[in-house]
């Protein structure tokens, strides 16, 4: 396995370990009978609740892209010191940005983010590379 795929399954981890988070804050805030039921009548979210969904859906948005990247780099058999670069940034920004942004630590959780961002962009930048030479073969 790449390194790349590997911290995509690392990345996808954190994604499950979200989810996790946010079902316990959400039935610990209704109780196990709204968490059985049909949810139909909801309580407001808890501040912490709502930046726990928040948390997970920005996760989801960030690692399509990623993992779009990835799967792309490893189907063109791409991998270089770039990266790999990217993807140990993606990786490690967002098993950061995943507490910063539940406890609404704000200016690191645009550090955080845009760290995780740039390690996307490496990743399609190399990709950028090797289609542009594909293409001008």
């Amino acid at each position: 396995m790449s390194k790349e795929m590997a911290y995509l399954y690392g990345s996808v981890l954190i994604l499950l370990g979200l989810i996790v988070i946010q079902a316990v804050t959400s039935i610990g805030n209704r109780g196990l009978n709204w968490g059985l039921s049909n949810r139909a009548e909801a309580a407001p979210d808890t501040l912490f609740e709502a930046r726990a969904k928040r948390t997970v859906s920005n996760h989801i948005e960030g690692l399509v892209l990623f993992s779009l990247a990835v799967l792309c780099a490893h189907a063109g058999e791409i991998s270089t010191g770039l990266t790999v670069l990217g993807a140990t940034l993606f990786f490690w920004g967002r098993l950061a940005y995943a507490p910063i942004y539940l406890f609404g630590i704000s200016h690191l959780r645009t550090l955080a983010w845009a760290l995780s961002f740039g390690g996307t962009v490496l990743i399609l930048w190399e990709i950028g590379q090797a289609a542009y030479a594909a293409l001008s073969v």
